[in-house]
């Protein structure tokens, strides 16, 4: 401490708006109690000077101008204490709105870091080939479909059916008919055909 000397004490940091405030308000209610108080008694000295006479009356009257007195100081000091502390209530009120301000600037900061972080994460090309191949599947899922609907029938002209039906006899027609549900299958041999055409007859 003799070569160094002393370290010098910090200065001690004054009060916050907030309880620069909360002090005021507990001074006002002080102050609205006096101011109460004076009311009150005025009023009992009030009805004293109406029921006193001679000198009696007159002191009621001094005692009454002296509290008349203190009552207009303490509600002067009343009203400059509230025009006070309305002041500062809209210097609090604007602290805060900066506070809010500097917050919401900040989250804002940091939201853009984070979008930043994750789209570096993601390659434009990447998506490209992505939506690219997503497009391909697509066609060649259409090209599936397409195939699997396909109608293999064949074609037959019903007009041209109902001509040779017309031309056909009707005896001409029940006979092939006949003939032709009775023939042997094209799987079944020759010797078996001629063996089933021999017990028709």
């Amino acid at each position: 401490m003799r070569f160094f000397g002393k370290k010098k004490p910090e200065p001690a940091k004054g009060p916050t708006l907030e309880e620069a405030n909360a002090s005021m308000d507990t001074r006002i209610v002080s102050l609205k109690e006096k101011v109460a108080e004076c009311d009150k008694e005025l009023s009992q000295l009030r009805e004293a000077i109406k029921s006193s006479r001679g000198s009696q009356q007159q002191m009621n009257k001094q005692r009454a101008v002296q509290v008349l007195k203190r009552r207009k100081m303490y509600a002067s000091q009343l009203e400059g204490l509230m025009g006070t502390q309305f002041n500062m209530e809209q210097m609090v009120f604007a602290a805060q709105n900066i506070q809010d301000t500097i917050n919401t600037v900040s989250a804002m900061k940091e939201a853009h870091k984070v979008q930043s972080q994750q789209l570096k994460q993601l390659k434009v090309g990447d998506v490209e080939k992505m939506m690219d191949d997503m497009a391909d599947m697509m066609l060649d899922t259409e090209e599936i479909n397409e195939v699997m609907s396909r109608n293999y029938a064949c074609d037959i002209d019903e007009g041209e059916l109902e001509r040779e039906l017309e031309e056909l006899d009707d005896a001409d027609f029940l006979d092939d008919l006949n003939r032709d549900s009775l023939a042997a299958p094209a799987y079944v041999p020759a010797s078996q055909e001629k063996k089933a055409e021999m017990h028709m007859n």
